[in-house]
């Protein structure tokens, strides 16, 4: 699929056939995470794949019941090492970097299940204390985002998006010139 269409068609699936995702496939979504961007070139993502069902649907209770979660064949709780950005870039990198750059990485994630056919979604809505002690974080390791994934069982809506007329300045903000002038 071409890239555009891929980034097109992109939505957030919470419905899931009950089968598997292979394990070729799952290790190329890893694959392709690791090669978001990062600050400094620190990568300091860390996945944790979650199979089990008792550790998905206490995942699903930690996310404020989004039980669809515990449903998903496979999970992968993207997570930050604050530390190893912040080694480099002090808080600067524990607070910001890091988290940016784990959120890079999950965008790879739904990007490339989608690509090899699969439907995920990005949860971000969950009690942080409860995702880490849950899959025993340490202290420095940050949940970003918990992704299901998995053959979807639904075609998810798809939303319409701003106009880029609203979105879009030129130099600085509020100056809206029309995307003609740009």
């Amino acid at each position: 699929m071409e890239f555009s269409e891929l980034v097109r068609r992109r939505g957030m699936v919470r419905r899931f056939k009950d089968r598997p995702v292979e394990h070729e496939k799952l290790l190329k979504i890893l694959a392709n995470a690791v090669r978001a961007p990062s600050a400094g070139h620190l990568q300091p993502w860390e996945f944790v794949v979650v199979k089990d069902g008792d550790v998905k649907r206490r995942l699903a209770e930690a996310a404020l019941k989004q039980m669809f979660i515990a449903d998903a064949p496979v999970v992968i709780v993207t997570c930050a090492d604050t530390e190893r950005s912040a080694s480099r870039y002090g808080d600067r990198g524990r607070g910001f970097y890091s988290i940016i750059d784990a959120a890079y990485a999950s965008l790879l994630i739904l990007l490339t299940a989608r690509d090899l056919g699969l439907g995920a979604c990005f949860v971000g809505a969950y009690r942080d204390d409860e995702v880490s002690r849950i899959l025993a974080l340490p202290r420095h390791v940050r949940p970003i985002g918990i992704i299901p994934i998995g053959y979807p069982d639904e075609r998810p809506p798809m939303y319409e998006r701003l106009p880029l007329e609203q979105l879009v300045h030129l130099n600085r903000y509020g100056n809206r010139v029309g995307l003609g002038g740009l």
